[in-house]
């Protein structure tokens, strides 16, 4: 199965239309956001993606009441987690939170295919073991290339993807 994986959006709703166009041309139904829209306004955009868009919160999202609110009312395919998710996905098991130093824990753990995070704005992949970790950089752009990445949940392997 194969997941996009994006974070840090930032209000850069013209790299988000980048990165969600980039899914759809590869046919992926799931989406995990790991935090950090700004404001509500990208769970909006997020919302009309055609399929599942599993999101946790980061440490800038202001109004987290009103991407809630779009969630319940709108746009159920947005699923939030809160500030940390656990999901089965094509078979694995994943963790994902915002936080590098959260999610470099929960993979040393090996209780997880792969973990997702970002915050730093800057794409890694590594492996703790038989686990994954994944940050797909940032949407915003802000750090250099933006970027996302597509998760192969058979393989357990991610690809970086320059929007």
């Amino acid at each position: 199965m194969l997941v996009g994986i994006f974070s840090d959006v930032h209000d850069q709703l013209d790299n988000l239309t980048r990165a969600l166009d980039i899914f759809n041309e590869q046919h992926i139904n799931t989406l995990i956001f790991c935090g950090d829209f700004c404001s509500p306004i990208p769970s909006r955009i997020m919302g009309s993606y055609n399929g599942q868009v599993h999101c946790v919160f980061g440490n800038g999202d202001g109004d987290r009441f009103k991407i809630t609110q779009f969630a319940s009312t709108e746009f159920p395919n947005l699923i939030l987690h809160g500030e940390h998710g656990e999901l089965e996905l094509g078979g694995s098991k994943i963790a994902v939170t915002h936080y590098p130093f959260y999610a470099q824990a929960l993979a040393r753990t090996g209780d997880y295919a792969a973990v997702f995070s970002g915050h730093t704005h800057e794409s890694s992949i590594e492996k703790f073991g038989e686990t994954l970790w994944l940050n797909p950089g940032e949407v915003l752009g802000f750090k250099g290339s933006p970027t996302c990445a597509i998760y192969d949940s058979k393989e357990n392997m991610a690809k970086i993807i320059h929007l």
